[in-house]
C-alpha cells in the first residue's frame, strides 16, 4: 500500500514536470538508442526497419503488409519498400489468402529467423545495459506503463 507521503511526493514530481517533458524524455531515449539499434541491425545485414519487420513477423506470423506496417509504426508504402527487399532476400515469404485473392500473408522464412537470431544477442545486450538500474519488479511495471502508452499511441493520426 502506498503511503501519504510517498504519494505526495509523487505528486510534488509530476507538478515539477515541464510540459512535454515526457515527449522529451522519450525522444532522447529513442536518438540515444538510434545509432547502437542500427548498428546491431547492419551486423546481421539488415536497416533497422527491416530488423524490426522480422522481429514484428516472428511475434505475429501471417499478418498483411499493411498491419506490418501498423505494428511497426511506419507508413504503408515504406512498409512495401521493405517488404520487397525483405523478399527478394528470402528472409520473408508471402501466401495468397485464399479467402481474398488480393490480399497476402507474410511469414519470417528459416534464413530471416537465423538472421534475426544472429543480432538479438546484442539487442538483448543493450536492452540488458538499459535497464540494469530496475528491478525484476520496476521492469515488469516500465513495461505494463510503456504497453499503455503504445496502446495510446493507435489513437494519434500519422
Amino acid at each position: 500500500m502506498t503511503s501519504e507521503t510517498e504519494t505526495s511526493s509523487s505528486a510534488d514530481v509530476l507538478q515539477d514536470l515541464d510540459s512535454g517533458w515526457f515527449i522529451y524524455t522519450i525522444k532522447q531515449i529513442e536518438l540515444g538508442l538510434r545509432i547502437p539499434t542500427e548498428e546491431v541491425a547492419e551486423q546481421a545485414g539488415l536497416t533497422t526497419a527491416q530488423f524490426t519487420a522480422l522481429a514484428v513477423l516472428e511475434r505475429w506470423p501471417g499478418i498483411t503488409s499493411s498491419e506490418l506496417a501498423r505494428r511497426s509504426f511506419v507508413r504503408a508504402q515504406t512498409m512495401a519498400e521493405n517488404v520487397s527487399v525483405l523478399l527478394e532476400s528470402g528472409f520473408i515469404q508471402r501466401e495468397r489468402d485464399p479467402e481474398n485473392m488480393r490480399r497476402f500473408h507474410l511469414y519470417i522464412t528459416d534464413t530471416g529467423h537465423d538472421t534475426l537470431s544472429s543480432g538479438r544477442s546484442a539487442m538483448d545486450d543493450l536492452e540488458a545495459k538499459l535497464l540494469v538500474a530496475l528491478t525484476p519488479r520496476d521492469r515488469e511495471e516500465f513495461a505494463k506503463h510503456l504497453r499503455n502508452v503504445r496502446r495510446a499511441l493507435r489513437d494519434l493520426p500519422r
